[in-house]
């Protein structure tokens, strides 16, 4: 999760602006299947590499991805492929694996399409920076509810929300603050709870069984 390849986690995270997991998942198939070459075909379903950052940053990329549905996500994606490669393609986002982390968000929000929070998903997901702290609804759930309750009555994430929830986190958590982060955001996902197990209901049996172990023990001790 902590360890993937950078430009596709870069692109993939600009096609989750206000999005699903469901469409995201469909939008970067369309990527690979449109942009990227073919590897194989196994049991009538074909795969492809991720498109290269070049293949994303030619300008006809944009009209043709709005025809594949990615609306205004089309222009993003296009017009940041197209910076990242001005600026040193695919060296440049893996040099920032090795300044700081606030110099790598920096560095990332000045692409397209690229907010703080995704800056920081990039970061902490493939930029080897552990202490992002990406805040979206859930987190911030979480952080009202558990973390800076003097938050309970905000309603939206506001840049100085943002930054009290990231700092706070950072806090607690030191260095390691986006792993803290991954488990309890994965915790608040219904669909990856663990139900809680059920305990072992015991019988009248069970009971008489310890009883004499227990006087025995009690008549060895005097």
């Amino acid at each position: 999760m902590l360890k993937q390849d950078p430009v596709e986690n870069l692109f993939a995270f600009i096609c989750s602006s206000n999005n699903n997991i469901q469409r995201i998942t469909g939008m970067v198939e369309k990527l690979c299947e449109t942009y990227g070459n073919h590897l194989l075909t196994y049991e009538d379903v074909a795969y492809y590499t991720f498109p290269s950052i070049e293949s994303l940053a030619e300008v006809k990329v944009e009209s043709k991805l709005r025809t594949l549905g990615f609306g205004y996500r089309a222009k993003f994606i296009q017009q940041s492929a197209a910076k990242i490669m001005k600026n040193g393609g695919r060296d440049w986002l893996l040099n920032l694996r090795t300044v700081s982390y606030l110099e790598a968000k920096s560095s990332l929000m000045t692409l397209p399409g690229i907010g703080a929070k995704v800056a920081d998903c990039i970061c902490l997901m493939s930029l080897n920076h552990s202490v992002a702290i990406p805040v979206d609804t859930h987190v911030f759930q979480i952080a009202k509810a558990n973390y800076v309750p003097h938050l309970s009555q905000t309603k939206s994430v506001t840049d100085k929300v943002y930054n009290e929830i990231s700092a706070h986190f950072q806090s607690l958590f030191g260095t390691y603050a986006g792993w803290a982060h991954s488990v309890l955001f994965s915790a608040d996902l219904r669909h990856l709870r663990v139900p809680p197990p059920v305990a072992k209901k015991r019988n009248a049996t069970d009971v008489t069984k310890e009883k004499p172990a227990l006087g025995r023990a009690q008549r060895k001790k005097k």
